[in-house]
This record gives C-alpha cells, structure tokens and sequence, in this order.
C-alpha cells in the first residue's frame, strides 16, 4: 500500500467509533433506564422515574420474559433495546416483539442500530421464537429503514392506545346500543 492509500486508511479509520452491544442481567438496570427515560421524553411519553423505570427492568430480566441489550462507547451506555418474549394464541407458537429500541443522538448514524439489531434478531432465533415483530412510527424514516434493511414488512396493522382509566369523558353510547337491543327483540317478538 502506498503512502496515499495509507493515510486514506488511517483517515477512515480514526472516524470508525469502537462499540460493543451485549447482553443484560437484572443488575444492569440502572445502567439502561436513563437510556429508556430518554426515549420516552423523545416520543412525548409520560415517563416513570429512572428508579422505577430500573425495577422493571429488573423484574422483566429476573423472569425471563424479556431480555435487553446494551451498547456501549468506552463504558458508556449509548443504546439500548427490549426483546419482549411472546405466545401468539393464533399459531400456538413463541414470538419476539422489538421495544425500547433507542441510541443517543450521539450514537446514531455509525452501525450501532445495525448491530443491536442483527444481535436481538439472532437472540430471538436462537430462543425459538418463530418471528420477531415491532412497531415503529411512521414519520421515524431513519428506523423504517433499517428495519426494511433487515426485511420487516408493513404488517398493515395499525397500532392503537387508549389512556385508561377511562373517566367521565369515556361513552360507549350504551343507552343507544340497549335501545336498539331491546327495538331488535320487540321486532323478534312481533314476528313470532
């Protein structure tokens, strides 16, 4: 390799950042809610403490019904991702659902998304589940291109939420709906 080459080697090189994506355990909570908390606020979420955040972490990976992975940069936790374990009733079969995927600003754009994603997917695979779903908003171009990196597909599902408890302000129209019940039963009736 020339000179050139080698400085263009060097170059590149000094830009590549140095990352690792592992593993959680329950003791690795604290080190993921800050991350958590942040996504929440990104999204416009109400958010529980860090503390609180942390014991649910905690619980969810003493049961074993999610694991969580961690990147860091230098010990530093920039990213984070739920890999929430599932029974489909449909197919009587496991699943994963991808949540809680966030990278700080700063960890965007250099592969870290990438890996994170390439681990939960073989995690998932090797845990026996028969596919891995996720829900991404629309208007979050850079995740909707990932994912199509990695071969998800529009489900056309539409994800739905409903804040509870429900209040005053909830009216399912009942006293319609009894109405119309009982007419239908009057008719019923009058036809015997």
């Amino acid at each position: 390799m020339d000179d050139d080459g080698l400085a263009i080697l060097e170059a590149y090189m000094a830009f590549e950042v140095s990352f690792i994506v592992r593993l959680c355990h329950p003791e690795d909570a604290p080190l993921l809610a800050p991350l958590i908390v942040a996504l929440a606020m990104e999204e416009g979420e109400e958010v529980a403490t860090p503390e609180e955040v942390a014991t649910v972490v905690s619980a969810l990976l003493e049961s074993g019904a999610s694991d969580f992975l961690l990147a860091l940069i230098e010990d530093r936790p920039v990213g984070c991702m739920q890999i929430a374990y599932r029974l489909s009733t449909w197919q009587a079969l496991p699943y994963a659902y991808i949540e809680d995927f966030y990278l700080a600003p700063e960890a965007r754009r250099q592969g870290i998304g990438t890996k994170m994603l390439d681990y939960a997917l073989q995690r998932a695979d090797g845990q026996g589940s028969d596919c891995v779903q996720l829900d991404v908003r629309s208007a979050n171009t850079p995740a909707r291109r990932l994912y199509e990196r990695f071969a998800f597909q529009d489900s056309g599902s539409i994800l739905m939420k409903l804040p509870l408890p429900l209040g005053e302000a909830y009216d399912p129209h009942i006293a319609e709906v009894m109405e119309t019940v009982r007419q239908l039963r009057g008719q019923d009736r009058n036809d015997a």
